[in-house]
């Protein structure tokens, strides 16, 4: 049985979206699926990206709300 998260079990939902598509999902099908299974299909205006994307998203309007410094150990 594969592992599951908050009573998820991701590979299950995985599998019967690709026997629903009749294919392989992409990394970034796999993503969104799980966002939207996590969040119900409600959009959600947040996002946690990393220090190298963050200016591409305030290039496109996004606000940053908070901001961590990256440390090295």
């Amino acid at each position: 049985m594969a592992e599951s998260l908050l009573g998820i079990d991701w590979l299950e939902v995985k599998i019967a979206k690709e026997k629903e598509l009749g294919r392989e999902l992409s990394k970034d099908e796999e993503m969104e699926l799980f966002e939207n299974k996590l969040t119900g299909g409600k959009h959600n205006p947040h996002r946690i990206v990393m220090e190298d994307e963050l200016k591409s998203y305030l290039t496109e309007g996004w606000q940053s709300s908070q901001y961590y410094q990256a440390r090295e150990y």
